[in-house]
């Protein structure tokens, strides 16, 4: 009867944890309340979104699809990738990222009625004194709602920074403040990029009389402009038609500056692509190296908006002639390197892994209540083959990830997390295929899932493109590759060993073991056994960092909160072992121990990076409420084992003295 009412609350447990991480990953890509109406909008083809996808540009230090671009755009302002919204006759229309940002080059007076922006919390409009009384509390509003308030937000958004650079905390709310004003900033930017050539220039004569030119042509004139304002000076002053040509220029210039670099140069030993409004300055400044190529350049990005207005056939082979000119001027690593990443992109791995671990996890939940017999085999072969077919997506989107970037598969905080993920569900296989005690294989399909959440819902909190390159002082060299594979891998056996910790913890105290010895006995040593592979993957990786800090810091150690927190996982898993060497833990204490070691493992892992101290400030990120909901179930559920151990204990020692009191009164009797 215990046993059934154990499994009763394993499966409550194991539902509840379930659909904790199915709110965790649909939480951040809830849709709007209500749906946008966009009168008079028209999808771009097929044949327009795959030829623009390819378009190489240059961001963050590297080449990249354009796709790749929108992607990271859209996720930064809107914390989705996908918009819905109805045109005018009320028929559904689906708004990718690469469509979005279309919408926003060349259709702006559309992409601004788009919900573009996401508000987690109402209290930032009302700061600033905006209400909408027909919406929630968090919901997305398009740049048309809140461009009206855009001063008054910014100003808000300065006072903030100020603040922030002298040293203040900021709460959530005005946190939030900063990165609305960013992303709409940034949207700006975007929105009026094409001003140069929507709006051309006003030619404007003496006796007002004038006409309206392109850029590119003003920039082909460039000499006669220069020498016109000399002849000016030299007379006395500017003319006010001049000046508002110079005027003209700037503002075009300005627009078209940022956030967008799609032009390469024309000399192979340069590296640095060029904004539109940087070709427009160096032409008028004579700082251009070659000032035809430069006008050639706009005068392609003229003839491809002029082509946008004929149609979207003429648009589409315009945008594939912009390519080709451009892919070739790129060279052919560029073309290889935007031809995988769109590869990466369109396989989706992470996606796919997610959802098979989602498939394995909902298996293990019928498995529980039929382990065996035909339905129990059928059931434990699925949940092998999903888990390893999971297994496998992550695998492939970490080896892709390399292939795209030629760098180690670990440089940031982001992808540890597969690499964890991956390095767990090993591990887990592994001591199933040793021990064929089901544990191992039961747990794996729920970690892989967890972790899979975990690299979703940190992605869209962190809105970049964790493809860029890194900083110097990360750029890989032998000792720090090995150090950072080595570490992250005995992060993910620290992990393993804390799963099996609580698995051992559940199984006593619902009495799932129903007093069985030997089973439990296994599971503590699968778990001690996890312990000495953390052991050795910590200190060895603690090691290689030491003498990476050497190489790239001067020093080899040097109590930085990182290095601290690889410490703490050494001697904590040190403790365990020589705790259990000399007799001082024995089941309960290295299961419970090795619980600990998991929240030991994850504030070496993740919340040092929360802590805006030490040498790996690359790597802060937020979510500090998250991690402290797991800091305080880990701890209830320790100090639920140790509360019934200590009852086990003492239940044990009664009996003992009433089997001893017993023996005493035969005795007695006896004599």
């Amino acid at each position: 009867m215990k046993k059934s009412v154990g499994k009763i609350i394993v499966l409550i447990l194991l539902v509840g944890l379930l659909l904790s991480l199915f709110m965790m990953g649909v939480k951040e890509l809830r849709p709007e309340k209500h749906r946008v109406q966009v009168p008079g909008y028209e999808p771009w083809t097929e044949e327009v979104l795959k030829t623009a996808a390819a378009l190489p540009v240059q961001e963050g230090g590297r080449i990249k699809p354009l796709e790749t671009r929108a992607d990271y755009a859209l996720l930064q302002m809107r914390g989705d990738r996908r918009m819905t919204i109805e045109d005018g006759e009320g028929e559904k229309i689906k708004i990718g990222p690469m469509a979005w940002l279309l919408d926003v080059f060349f259709r702006p007076e559309l992409a601004a009625q788009l919900p573009t922006f996401r508000v987690d919390n109402a209290d930032v409009l009302k700061a600033i004194g905006v209400e909408f009384d027909d919406r929630g509390k968090r919901d997305r509003y398009s740049f048309a709602e809140l461009e009206p308030h855009l001063p008054d937000l910014m100003q808000k958004a300065g006072d903030l920074q100020q603040l922030k650079q002298r040293g203040s905390d900021l709460t959530p709310v005005e946190d939030q403040t900063l990165d609305l004003a960013s992303a709409l900033q940034n949207y700006f930017y975007l929105s009026h990029y094409f001003d140069f050539v929507r709006e051309g220039i006003l030619l404007e004569a003496e006796a007002g009389e004038g006409k309206r030119v392109n850029m590119s042509t003003v920039m082909a004139t460039s000499g006669q402009i220069v020498e016109a304002i000399r002849n000016s000076q030299a007379n006395g002053g500017i003319p006010p038609h001049i000046n508002e040509l110079l005027q003209q220029i700037d503002r075009s210039m300005m627009s078209a500056r940022f956030n967008f670099h799609p032009l390469p140069p024309h000399d192979a030993e340069e590296e640095k692509w060029a904004s539109v409004g940087e070709l427009i300055e160096a032409t008028l400044t004579g700082q251009a190296s070659d000032p035809n190529a430069a006008v050639e350049d706009v005068k392609r990005l003229e003839e491809l908006y002029a082509a946008y207005r004929e149609g979207q056939d003429a648009f589409a082979k315009e945008l594939e002639n912009f390519r080709t000119v451009t892919m070739t001027r790129a060279g052919e690593d560029a073309a290889k390197a935007v031809a995988r990443e769109l590869s990466f992109n369109k396989l989706n791995w992470n996606k796919k892994a997610l959802y098979t671990f989602t498939f394995a996890s909902l298996f293990l939940l019928v498995y529980l209540f039929t382990p065996t017999g035909l339905a129990g085999k059928i059931l434990r072969v699925a949940l092998w083959s999903f888990t390893s077919l999971g297994l496998f997506f992550v695998l492939a989107a970490i080896v892709h990830r390399f292939l795209v970037v030629l760098r180690p598969p670990v440089t940031n905080l982001y992808e540890t997390i597969p690499y964890i993920t991956a390095g767990a569900v090993i591990l887990f296989l592994l001591t199933e295929l040793f021990t064929k005690m089901r544990i191992a294989l039961l747990a794996a399909p729920v970690v892989g899932l967890a972790g899979m959440v975990l690299a979703t819902v940190f992605e869209v909190a962190a809105a970049s493109d964790s493809l860029d390159p890194l900083v110097a002082v990360l750029r890989s060299n032998f000792w720090l590759t090995t150090h950072v594979l080595t570490v992250t891998l005995g992060y993910a056996a620290g992990l393993v060993g804390a799963v099996m910790g609580f698995i051992y913890i559940f199984y006593r105290v619902l009495g799932l073991d129903e007093g069985e010895t030997t089973f439990r006995r296994s599971i503590t040593r699968m778990t001690y056994g996890i312990v000495c592979f953390t052991l050795v993957l910590s200190l060895i990786g603690t090691v290689l960092g030491g003498i990476w800090a050497n190489y790239s810091w001067g020093r080899f150690w040097g109590w930085d909160p990182k290095e601290n927190g690889a410490l703490m996982i050494v001697l904590w898993t040190l403790f365990i072992l020589h705790g259990r060497a000399a007799g001082l833990l024995r089941e309960w204490g290295v299961n419970i121990a090795s619980a600990f070691g998991g929240v030991v493992v994850t504030f070496s892992w993740f919340h040092v990076n929360m802590l805006g101290t030490g040498l790996h400030s690359y790597g802060f990120t937020d979510g500090k409420s998250a991690i402290w909901v797991f800091y305080g179930a880990a701890a209830f559920v320790i100090v639920t084992g140790m509360a019934f151990a200590i009852w086990q204990d003492r239940q044990l020692a009664a009996r003992k003295a009433e089997k001893k009191a017993a023996l005493a009164s035969s005795r007695k009797q006896e004599a």
